[in-house]
Formats: structure tokens, sequence, C-alpha cells
């Protein structure tokens, strides 16, 4: 009995062995291939991942960006899901929002999010609301009883739509003024004492393009919008503890989840379990490669706090059970704001 079972134990581990030389072997001389969901920095982001991330992949394949644009990123995320090889040789990096379309513009997706092969996110956009040094309100606190005149884009940026939460919500006290083509026609309706603050603005951008802001104290930063704090901001309070109930807490993990995976890579459905655990692992020793973190940051892109897939593909399968009216209360509210209510 003993000698049948060691007779079989030797057959599954030469198996297992076996199996495990074949997936590495799958590589060699392959092309894969990373579907890129815009031709701007997105697309910087995939070229400098597609030239370290062979690296740690067996049999060194070469890797191609190819541009697949389209209603922010959910062109590429459909064809992934329906017509892309599922052999482990195509992946995609989209923008940020692919995970919450399922449920807050569901009409254009053709996809079960639960079902891509995550792989993970090479950064997190820490997101922050400021005011300017002359504003009547100084912090979160006193947006609660005094006017805050806060500026940006439309429904739909990160500016507008975080600002009217506050205000739905939460109960700030608000006046949101929409029309401005970007951050920094903001920035100097800012300056002009058009608006008081701007709620919404990637940390990192702050700290580039508005670093005497900053050494002169002309703006102070009064939220930020994470999970958790950004490093930078360990005493800044969170957004999202402003939420008092499970369903004020689910709607803004929705809203902030789009910010939380900033620049997702993922593979097909069905992709064979040892060639994903090959590219999870090569994305994961490539985020920690310091050449490719000093050309990243040579080339102006951030790579903060990246997101491995074992947290992707949990962080992916909370947001898919977000109740029904969590989601149509955010609705709601940027439908009041949109009809001027």
């Amino acid at each position: 009995m003993n000698r049948e079972l060691s007779r079989l134990l030797g057959l599954v581990l030469c198996a297992i062995a076996t199996h495990a030389v074949a997936a590495e072997e799958f590589y060699k001389g392959k092309q894969i291939k990373i579907i890129s969901s815009s031709a701007t920095t997105y697309a910087d982001y995939s070229r400098i991942l597609a030239k370290y991330m062979p690296r740690y992949i067996p049999g060194q394949p070469t890797i191609i960006v190819q541009i697949m644009p389209g209603a922010s990123g959910l062109t590429a995320a459909n064809y992934l899901y329906s017509s892309a090889p599922r052999d482990g040789t195509v992946i995609a990096g989209t923008h940020g929002q692919i995970p919450t379309e399922p449920l807050l513009n569901p009409e254009n997706v053709h996809f079960d999010a639960n079902k891509f092969s995550w792989i993970g996110s090479v950064t997190r956009d820490t997101f922050v609301g400021y005011v300017w040094h002359t504003s009547p309100v100084q912090s979160l606190e006193e947006a609660k009883t005094k006017q805050l005149l806060v500026g940006g884009q439309a429904v739909g940026s990160m500016s507008v739509d975080m600002a009217i939460l506050g205000r739905e919500l939460f109960g700030l006290k608000f006046k949101i003024i929409t029309g401005y083509t970007g951050a920094t026609e903001t920035k100097l309706a800012l300056e002009r004492g058009e608006i008081n603050g701007h709620f919404g603005t990637v940390w990192s951008d702050v700290k580039r393009s508005n670093a005497d802001w900053l050494r002169d104290n002309k703006i102070k930063v009064i939220t930020q919008f994470g999970f958790k704090p950004h490093p930078d901001l360990p005493d800044v309070p969170l957004f999202i503890d402003l939420a008092q109930t499970q369903e004020e807490r689910q709607a803004l993990e929705l809203m902030l989840a789009r910010q939380e995976t900033a620049k997702p890579y993922f593979g097909p459905p069905d992709i064979p379990a040892d060639r994903l655990e090959i590219l999870r692992n090569a994305f994961d020793a490539t985020m920690k490669d310091p050449d490719y973190l000093a050309e990243m940051a040579s080339n102006g892109l951030i790579s903060e706090q990246p997101m491995g897939w074992q947290e992707m593909t949990e962080l992916v399968a909370r947001l898919q059970q977000t109740p029904p009216i969590v989601v149509n209360r955010l609705k709601a509210a940027f439908d009041k704001f949109r009809n001027g209510e």
C-alpha cells in the first residue's frame, strides 16, 4: 500500500513539474500584446511596462503595445472579454473606471468584471481637495456651516462629482461652478478669486505643477480622496471617513475605486492558471524593478502604491456587490445637479 501511494505521489509530482516547465516554455519566442485604451499617458505607462516586464517572464517574450481607444476603456475591455485570445498572450491596460462601469454605465458594458484575469494596477491616483489661503472655509468642518465656491468641468469629472457628493451625502455647503475646460483654467479661476477651492486634483500634479503654492502656503489641503492616507498627507482627513452609514461608505467606495485602480492591467477570462501566475508574478516584480521605477520617474509618470492582483480581484468583487439602492442614489444625485436642482 505504501509503495503504491509513493508511486502515485511520484506520478503527481512529475505531472506538476512537467506542467510548470510547459508553462515556462510557452512564452519562449512568443509575443505578448498589451491593449492600451488610450494613445496618451495610458500608452506611456504600457510602453514602459512592456520594456521591463519580459525580464521576469521565462523565455523573455517581446511585449508590444496596441492602441484601442474608445469610451474611456470600454472598447478595449469589451474586446478583451469577447474576442481576445485566452492563452496568456493578450492583456489590457485601461482607464481606472472599468471595474465600476458594470454598475454606473451598464448599457455599454459587455463583460463580467469578476471574470477578468486581474493582474494589478501600476499606481493609485490620490486626489485632494484644497482651498485658497483667503477662502472663508479652511476645513471640511467649516464647510458644514459656511459656503464654499468650488469649480470644475462637469458631472463626470472628479472635482465636480466629489463636490456633489459632499453636498448631497454630508450637507457640505458647496456652491459648484462648472464649465471650466480643465484643471489649468480652474486654477486660474482660483487665483482670480472666482472660486475658493478645487475639490478634486491629483496630488502628484499639485506637487509638480504648483509646488510654489505649497511652499508659500497659498493653498491648504483639506481632504484626500482614497481608502487610506497618502504617505505625504498623514494628517489630512479622508473624505470617506465622513460616511456615517454603510450605504454612504459603499457609495464613496464605488466612486473612489476609479482612482484606487488608476491604471489597471488584466487579461481575458480563462487564461491557463500557470500562465496567469507567471504574468502576475512578472507584474509584481516589475513594480519593484529599480530601472523601471527610474524610467517612470524620468518620464514624469507616477508609480505610487501599486496594487497587486489579489487586492485588485477582491476590490472588484466587492464593488460588484454594491446594492442597487446605493447605485441609484448616486445616479439621482448627479441627475439632480444636471437638472439644476
